[in-house]
C-alpha cells in the first residue's frame, strides 16, 4: 500500500505562511491517529504524531501534527524545506 506523509508547518512571523510538506513510501503497515511516525529526519520520533489517517483505495493519507514557528527568516525556510528534501520529502513550498 501508498503512504502518503504529510506535515505543514505553521511559520507565524515574521511573515504568516504555511509549508506543506510530503513523502510517499510503501508499506505493509497502516498507522492509525496518536501513533508515532519514525522517519530519518528526525532523531526523536515524538516529533511526528499522526492526527488524521484517511484512505483512498490502496494509497493512505496520514497527516502529521504540524510544526508551529516563530520569526525565521526566509533563508531558514528555506534551508529547513532543503534538509527535509534530502530525507526523501518534497515540497509545495520550495
Amino acid at each position: 500500500m501508498t503512504i502518503n506523509l504529510y506535515r505543514k508547518i505553521n511559520v507565524k512571523s515574521p511573515k504568516v505562511m504555511t509549508i506543506t510538506l510530503q513523502k510517499k513510501y510503501e508499506s505493509s503497515e497502516i498507522p492509525q491517529k496518536g501513533d508515532f511516525i519514525k522517519d530519518s529526519m528526525f532523531v526523536d520520533p515524538d516529533e511526528l504524531e499522526v492526527i488524521e489517517v484517511t484512505k483512498n483505495g490502496d494509497t493512505y493519507s496520514v497527516h502529521l501534527r504540524p510544526l508551529e514557528i516563530s520569526y525565521a527568516t526566509d533563508e531558514h525556510n528555506k534551508n529547513m524545506v532543503n534538509a527535509y528534501k534530502a530525507n526523501g520529502w518534497t515540497s509545495d513550498t520550495y
